[in-house]
């Protein structure tokens, strides 16, 4: 049975050419490519060819070279097939011989537009992939900056609360005015409204004071008191105690409170030993 004649324009030929060559394919046969023989070629081996017979092989390398670069990425069954026949293509007819070469270039176009198409898939989704590496990358140092700044928050909820002034503490913080004017005036409003002392307590207090400190906020004795109280060592007085005027009053006073019940009591006791 003898295969249909198929014919391939010329606008068919120019675009199979083209995609086959797009991959890289360059084998010529010298007939396809117009060369003459080399004086090395035997002249009975350009003469057992026939042109149809040297179009097929030239088609056949093109196939070859397509079907070496689908490897791994689309089927090349129909060029497998088509190469098969164009490996005969000596021993059939002339328009048998043409029909499988128009075949063989048709699969050829074929497998090249599929590789372009997979290569084009491939750069797709590994832009996708790269893409949401990316900002999963982003989300991640988003979540590490957010769980540092909650740190960091709850580190000064923490300091916070284990200030004086944040537990309820009675120590006052500094006023800025720490002049001793200021921090007897403190002291008598402090020791009225916290103790119920009146001008005959702070009467005594301000002996005491002025002898052991002369209300100076940053009086230092050689033993290591300091501040107005002359507390021994300072630091025991809180936060603030080396520049805060009320903070000394206040732990101060609550000395006097916890150890000679008033401020006369500490005076007298002074006066008897010469500390208190």
């Amino acid at each position: 049975m003898r295969l249909r004649t198929l014919t391939l324009s010329q606008k068919s030929l120019v675009a199979a050419i083209s995609a086959a060559l797009a991959l890289g394919v360059f084998a010529v046969p010298a007939a396809a490519a117009g060369h003459e023989r080399s004086g090395s070629e035997p002249a009975a081996s350009v003469h057992m060819l026939r042109p149809i017979d040297q179009d097929a092989a030239y088609f056949a390398s093109v196939a070859q070279g397509t079907a070496r670069l689908a490897h791994g990425k689309v089927s090349t069954a129909s060029i497998d097939l088509q190469l098969a026949l164009a490996a005969q293509s000596n021993e059939l007819s002339v328009e048998t011989a043409r029909t499988v070469t128009v075949r063989l270039r048709e699969a050829t176009t074929s497998v090249a537009a599929q590789v372009v198409h997979y290569d084009k898939e491939q750069a797709r989704k590994a832009a996708v992939k790269k893409a949401a590496a990316e900002r999963a990358r982003k989300a991640a140092l988003e979540r590490a900056r957010k769980a540092a700044a909650a740190a960091k928050a709850k580190q000064h909820a923490q300091a916070r609360a284990a200030s004086p002034a944040s537990t309820g503490s009675s120590a006052p913080a500094a006023t800025g005015d720490n002049s001793p004017a200021a921090a007897r005036t403190y002291a008598r409003s402090l020791m009225a409204s916290k103790y119920g002392w009146g001008a005959d307590q702070f009467s005594c207090l301000n002996s005491l004071w002025n002898r052991e400190s002369g209300w100076r906020v940053h009086a230092a004795n050689p033993s290591g008191a300091y501040g107005i109280p002359q507390a021994l060592p300072g630091s025991k007085m809180g936060a603030g105690w080396q520049n805060s005027a009320r903070v000394q009053v206040a732990w101060g006073l609550g000395y006097i409170k916890s150890r000679y019940g008033t401020p006369c009591g500490a005076w007298s006791h002074s006066q008897s030993t010469g500390w208190y």
